[in-house]
């Protein structure tokens, strides 16, 4: 039975928080970042999924934690990303469709997470960002659409064996 994306998630998130470099990554970001200041790995995930929390102080958080992973130690910082981002990410993946025989949900949920991944070390962030998550999920969904639509039409333009049989003389 296939792993559930919110459970790896967790999963990496917890490896995370227990890797050895957890406490310098987060020392080297309270320093850089004043966002983080005060924060646990922990509280990270927590504070982005909490309706009481303004959506101002979720967008210096989220972007703050992106601008550490892309200054930091990725090993840590890209699991606390995807636990920040779950609930949207597995939101965004249900609503894609996989392509079978060649694209099966499990493909289809791990390339949301890598373009989440790489939406985070490369799209625009500018100050004072607003709606970082929705940004983010946006960046790392519009790939994905592509590559299903691509097979899509892939698979439709080919035709069944039976149809291409040659008819011997």
């Amino acid at each position: 039975m296939a792993v559930s994306l919110s459970a790896l998630i967790r999963r990496g998130f917890e490896d995370a928080c227990r890797d050895r470099d957890a406490t310098l990554a987060l020392h080297a970001a309270w320093s850089a970042e004043p966002a983080l200041r005060g924060l646990c790995l922990d509280e990270l995930p927590r504070l982005m999924h909490r309706r009481s929390v303004p959506g101002r102080r979720q967008d210096e958080i989220l972007a703050a934690a992106i601008r550490s992973y892309r200054a930091g130690c990725r090993r840590v910082w890209g699991p606390v990303l995807l636990a920040m981002l779950g609930p949207a990410l597995v939101r965004a993946s249900a609503l894609l469709q996989a392509v079978p025989p060649a694209i099966a949900e499990e493909d289809v949920d791990q390339q949301v997470v890598l373009e989440a991944l790489r939406a985070s070390a490369q799209m625009p962030l500018p100050n004072n960002c607003r709606f970082v998550q929705r940004r983010l999920v946006f960046w790392a969904v519009k790939p994905v659409r592509r590559w299903l639509e691509r097979e899509t039409r892939r698979q439709s333009a080919q035709r069944d064996i039976d149809e291409t049989k040659e008819v011997r003389p």
